[in-house]
């Protein structure tokens, strides 16, 4: 799949989201349910992988980047990609790494993108993208923030 196609399929997936699940974005739920929610409209799309939520595994071994720490020294840690589109066992076909905040999620988007850099480049995802999703009673779609690394 080519970064265009990628992006059209998130865009409708998100689009999806934002009507089908109105009401968990309005209530402003916990980011995991969105996540799944988002994960299964992308699970109708991608057919010929696995679409998982907080997926930890690297092979069989528990999924570690190296970031930095507050020193700026690089250090090992574990990661939880909230959604990831692969097939598992092997880095063989690595699809899509997708970071996700809320708009009421008062947190920063650098820490989310730096470390979607890094599982980019040294998992070897072909695609990742961090997403700001307009949640809270009066979600302005304008709202919506996407960022390709």
């Amino acid at each position: 799949m080519d970064q265009q196609t990628i992006e059209n399929t998130m865009l409708a997936a998100i689009a999806t989201l934002q009507q089908e699940e109105a009401t968990i974005l309005q209530f402003d739920v916990g980011e995991r349910t969105i996540c799944a929610c988002l994960a299964a409209i992308l699970k109708r799309t991608f057919d010929h992988h696995a679409v998982h939520v907080e997926y930890n595994r690297h092979g069989i071994y528990p999924k570690e980047i190296e970031l930095p720490d507050g020193a700026g020294e690089l250090t090992e840690k574990r990661i939880f990609p909230d959604i990831i589109v692969h097939k598992p066992g092997h880095d063989d076909a690595n699809l899509l790494v997708v970071e996700v905040k809320k708009t009421t999620n008062p947190v920063d988007d650098d820490l989310d993108i730096a470390k979607l850099q890094q599982i980019k480049q040294q998992i070897g995802y072909d695609f990742a993208v961090f997403l700001r999703l307009p949640t809270g009673p009066h979600p302005d779609p304008a709202g919506l923030r996407i960022v390709w690394v």
